[in-house]
This record gives structure tokens, sequence and C-alpha cells, in this order.
């Protein structure tokens, strides 16, 4: 895969990912679980591949899929994960278009199994769910422009600030935290590890994260946005929040 490809699966990829720009809400994958079947995957599961036709999407219900990007030598980067109530394929499958990275589990994850013809007629019975569904492919559309913006625009400073911003999660016991590795932040920016490393030292030495193993905590979120050339998030609620 030539440069240019590689960047456009990773965009491509973020812009599946992002759980707060998917439509679907718990009382739409309550809705789903009648009509889906249930599919339980041990970790490193291949559920989609990369390049090949999308037949069927899935919805996470619990666990983590992991999308990655496949080397020539077979070996696979992981580039983003789907966290409880995202959907994986439904863009590709929609746009008849091939899966652009391989789609496997992180963890032992539950998933709704909806293929094609399942979904149109889940859409075409539920003008609200369709509607929705309209608006998270605008929304994603419009997430991945705004992050090529960034990597056309902004230094690495701002593009990893934006980064921890949409990756973080609630833990109970440090509050806001990214469970990524450096050099899977690096893979999601196409930017070398060693140079993740240094701009989350200097986010270390001015009081902005701390970090340790595969865990970010970020401690100033406005700091953050700051940098980022972004809006600061509510101090208590997610940087972007679902539709209501």
């Amino acid at each position: 895969m030539d440069r240019s490809m590689r960047r456009h699966a990773l965009w491509i990829a973020k812009a599946m990912a992002r759980t707060d720009l998917t439509p679907l809400r718990e009382s739409d994958i309550e809705a789903l679980t009648a009509l889906c079947r249930e599919r339980h995957v041990e970790p490193g599961e291949v559920l989609l591949r990369m390049g090949e036709p999308v037949s069927t999407i899935f919805v996470v219900r619990s666990g983590e899929i992991h999308l990655a990007l496949r080397g020539q030598l077979g070996a696979r980067q992981t580039v983003q994960r789907i966290r409880s109530g995202g959907v994986v394929g439904d863009l590709p499958m929609l746009c008849e278009q091939p899966m652009p990275l391989d789609a496997l589990a992180g963890e032992h994850s539950t998933l709704l199994e909806l293929p094609h013809d399942g979904l149109v007629a889940v859409l075409q019975r539920s003008p609200t769910l369709s509607l929705r569904w309209m608006t998270s492919f605008a929304k994603r559309f419009e997430e991945t422009q705004r992050r090529l913006i960034t990597v056309l625009t902004a230094d690495l400073d701002a593009q990893l600030a934006s980064m921890l911003l949409d990756e973080r999660e609630r833990d109970a016991e440090h509050g806001w935290v990214v469970r990524l590795s450096h050099g899977v932040l690096a893979g999601m920016l196409g930017a070398r590890r060693q140079s993740v490393s240094r701009v989350i030292a200097r986010f270390r030495r001015s009081g902005l994260v701390t970090s340790g193993y595969r865990r970010i905590v970020l401690h100033d979120l406005g700091t953050l946005a700051a940098i980022a050339g972004e809006v600061p998030p509510a101090s208590d609620e997610p940087f972007a929040a679902p539709d209501a």
C-alpha cells in the first residue's frame, strides 16, 4: 500500500470509529437486539478483511473491535478502537465499497450482527433511526474533512492534543484516560512513535497529562483544547456528546 493510500485508510478508520458520531443509543441497540444475531467473539478473531466487500455490519454491544492496517508481510497495526455503541462496516457496505481495513476483536466482545438486507429493512421501518443514521454519515464525513485539515495545517502538538481529547474515556479512579500506547497513537496520526513520545513528554512536564503503560491521564482538557485549536469541552461532559 503506497503512502497516500495508507493515509487515506487511516483517516477513514478514524471517521468510522468515532462512537460519539454513530447513530445508535442504548434504546436503539436494545431494539436491534431482537432483529440481529448476537455473536460472541474472542480476541484476535477477524470480522471483516481489508479489500473485501462488506455484506454484514457489526454493532459493538460490549468489548471493543480494532481497525487495523495490514502490512505487506501480513503484520497488523491497530489504528483505532471501536467501543460499546460503535458500528463497524456500515459506511463501506452502504456505499458499496470494499472494507478499507481489517476489523478484529481486541478483547472478548459481544456484537450484534446485521446483514445488508436486514439493515435496509430496519432503516425503512424506522424513520427516526434512518434520520439518525443519515445524520451520522454526515457527521463522520465532516469529521474526516476536519481531521484532514488538521493534518495538513496543524503541527504534531495540535494533532496529538485533538486525538487525546477524541479518544478519552471516563475512569472511576483516574478521571479522563486514554488507553492507547504511544505506538498506536503514532499510527493513527501517521507520525513516528519517537515524535509522539516527545510531545507527550512535553505535555507531561507542563502538567497536562501523566502517563504509564498504555494509559495517559488527562488533567487539563481546556489547555489541550487550546493547543488543538478546538472549543474546550465541558468538565463533566464528553468532548463530543452523542445525538440527543
